[in-house]
């Protein structure tokens, strides 16, 4: 009988992207989607255990920017900006075999999640009245974040594909805007909270494969 032929195969792309914040300054809205994206870059490293299923690595650095003149909040003048440096691992699932050997297949659908270690930096607007329920955290801050998503895989030619993918990360602060209700506050009034952040990521890239025809 024919031997099988073995479809593992390392991968490696770069990909451009989009993030938007979801927090407590924009309430969590995407109303003011086009205004408040800002645009970032990475890099990415994985193996193809099968036409299937694939787990690797990647780094990533962007921006998140919000502003209360968009969310009817002019007079607060709370305004969000963070640089984002993010690193991590994922896996990526394949609802079609698609990569080495499956060229009759020309794209697929896939699933992605992620963990990710993450370093930011707010940059807080000083000219804005914070009250004194209010704590500031400026400087360099580290978290975690949960990434999950999906998107669409297209071969471009033998060894190279486009991937395109829409994401949510969920971060393990409340204060990556670089503020957030002090403990005095939270503990006076049961109604306030401090609301994990997150972002939403558009995401254009290429891979290129490296295996044997």
């Amino acid at each position: 009988s024919a031997q099988r032929r073995p479809t593992a195969f390392l991968e490696l792309g770069g990909f451009g992207m989009t993030q938007n914040y979801l927090g407590d300054v924009n309430n969590r809205s995407l109303s003011a989607f086009s205004q408040e994206a800002r645009p970032g870059v990475g890099l990415q490293l994985k193996y193809n255990f099968s036409s299937l299923f694939s787990v690797g690595g990647e780094v990533n650095f962007s921006n998140l920017y919000s502003h209360d003149n968009l969310h009817g909040n002019a007079n607060r003048d709370y305004i969000v900006s963070t640089e984002l440096l993010q690193m991590g691992a994922f896996t990526n699932f394949h609802f079609i075999p698609f990569g080495k050997y499956n060229r009759r297949n020309g794209h697929t659908p896939f699933l992605h999640a992620g963990i990710n270690a993450v370093t930011f930096q707010p940059d807080l607007n000083t000219s804005a009245q914070y009250p004194d329920e209010i704590d500031l955290h400026p400087g360099t801050g580290a978290t975690f974040s949960y990434t999950l998503g999906c998107g669409w895989r297209i071969r471009r030619s033998l060894k190279s594909f486009v991937n395109v993918g829409v994401f949510y990360s969920g971060f393990g602060t409340s204060h990556i805007e670089g503020f957030d209700f002090t403990d005095d506050h939270l503990a006076a009034d049961p109604s306030a909270k401090n609301t994990m952040d997150g972002c939403l990521t558009l995401r254009l890239g290429m891979s290129l494969g490296f295996f044997e025809q």
